[in-house]
Parts: C-alpha cells; structure tokens; sequence
C-alpha cells in the first residue's frame, strides 16, 4: 500500500488537510501495525525488513529505522526511485548535501555517479573529511547543468538563505533535473518563520536560538535560520525552477509515515 499526493500551495493542503486528515492518520496507525506485523521494503535497494529490525521510537518520521535508514528517508529514497524509472535513468548524477551518514552511503553504494559533500568551517574537520568535498549550499563550487537529481535532507533549515540556495540548487541541475529532499515544515502556515540572518558575517538572532542534530557537529548542533511554510514553493519558482510542490506519502510497502498528519512530506522542484 502506498498514497501520496502532490499540493502546490497552502489552500490546496489546507482543503485536503480539513476532510482528509482523519483518514490519513487512520491510514497511518493501518501501516504501522502493517510494518510491525511484515515488515516493508526499502526503495531502490528492495532490501525487505524483517519486523524485529525495525527500529521504532516516538517520532515515526524520524523512527522506524531499517539498516540506519528512517520512514522520512525512505520517502526520498523512493521519489527518486520514481524519478529515475519515470526517465529511464540507468546512471543518474546525483548530488546530496550529505556524505558521511547512512542514507548518503546507501546512495553512494548503489550509484557510480553519486557525490556527497558536507559543510564546516572547522580546520580539524576539513583535515578529517578529505577527500569528502566541503560545499556551500550557497555558494556551489559544481558545474552548471551538471547532475539529474539533488537532494537536501533537513539541510535548508541550516542554511543562511534559503532563497540563494534554491537558485544554485536550480543552476546545477540539468534541465529537467529534480530536487528532492525533506525540511522541517509549518504545514499549517503560509509563511516561512526567519529565525536568525547573517549581517556582515554576523548572525544576528531573531527569535530563541535553536539547533538540531548535525553530524559535523556533535556537540553543539547547527543552527536553524529558517523553518519554511507553504511559501517556499512560490520561492522555489522565483529560482527558476517550472514545477515545486510538496509530495504526502503514507506507504505500507515502503515503510513512510509520520505523526500528526500520517505521511511525510518531501519538497520536490523540477528544473
């Protein structure tokens, strides 16, 4: 069993939240029990769980752990599963903001073509991860037109400027290439909540300072500049980019779910 849908804008979600959020959460608590009881299988590597390797916790989204992997990489994992059979893609270039965690060791396992990059400004670190290339999500030093798939896993939160990332997000994908990738996300407000900006190299904090898990950074966390509403869409196409939309999943047969709405969004933009 797997449901997902595409929402382009907040009234879109918001009419379906209000007469579908019920069902989906019932749908939700079918596909848990389902995952417990059978276990599901991982997208593109068809590896099958077995029920006592699950890994389950409080968070579904971020629980649910098969082989390292939770329910909400399993989703991305399984849009660019679609991605590549719905263009045939054999090899895909495909760039991720991450390379030293499980998810970005799978994709680097099953595509030749796969680079992963981190981010720190630690000179210990740089020495630490080389020959792992560090990148800004910024200020890319990769080509344009270059890779048929990007993906950002809760990265954009981190990032001084959503906006600037999304534009070189677009600049080097290929034309008709996706980005893919989850984000913490005020689904139920059209706005995006600025946290802190960057002033002359200065972080100037606009609301409590928060954190979250950062594997570059273990004992302090990174910073979040911004949690994006429904409005990072109409942003995403001021990048450039001709299609963006949130993608819902629930799903059985890959094991995606989530509390509070029942399925996991993922931010999908097509160039």
């Amino acid at each position: 069993m797997e449901v997902f849908s595409d929402f382009e804008g907040f009234d879109a979600w918001m009419a379906y939240h209000g007469q579908h959020v019920g069902e989906a959460l019932q749908t939700c608590t079918g596909a848990v029990e389902t995952m417990l009881s059978r276990g599901f299988k991982e997208p593109l590597t068809g590896y099958a769980s077995h029920p006592d390797e699950i890994g389950a916790t409080s968070s579904l989204r971020e629980g649910m752990t098969f082989r390292g992997i939770s329910s909400r990489q399993r989703s991305v994992m399984r849009d660019i599963e679609i991605i590549c059979e719905e263009n045939r893609l054999h090899s895909p270039r495909i760039f991720a903001a991450e390379a030293v965690t499980p998810f970005a060791l799978r994709l680097a396992g099953l595509f030749p073509r796969f680079l992963g990059s981190e981010y720190t400004t630690d000179p210990e670190k740089l020495d630490w991860l080389y020959p792992i290339p560090r990148e800004d999500l910024c200020d890319l030093s990769l080509k344009s037109d270059m890779f048929d798939v990007i993906v950002t896993n809760e990265v954009l939160e981190h990032v001084p400027s959503i906006d600037a990332a999304l534009a070189e997000i677009y600049r080097v994908l290929r034309p008709g290439g996706w980005h893919v990738g989850t984000v913490p996300f005020y689904y139920l407000s059209e706005k995006s909540e600025r946290r802190a900006i960057l002033r002359n190299d200065d972080i100037v904090h606009l609301l409590e300072p928060e954190y979250h898990g950062d594997p570059m950074n273990n004992e302090g966390g990174a910073l979040v500049f911004e949690i994006p509403g429904w409005d990072i869409i109409e942003r995403a196409k001021a990048a450039g980019f001709s299609r963006a939309f949130m993608r819902h999943r629930i799903s059985a047969t890959y094991g995606v779910v989530c509390e509070n709405i029942g399925g996991v969004f993922t931010f999908c933009c097509q160039k």
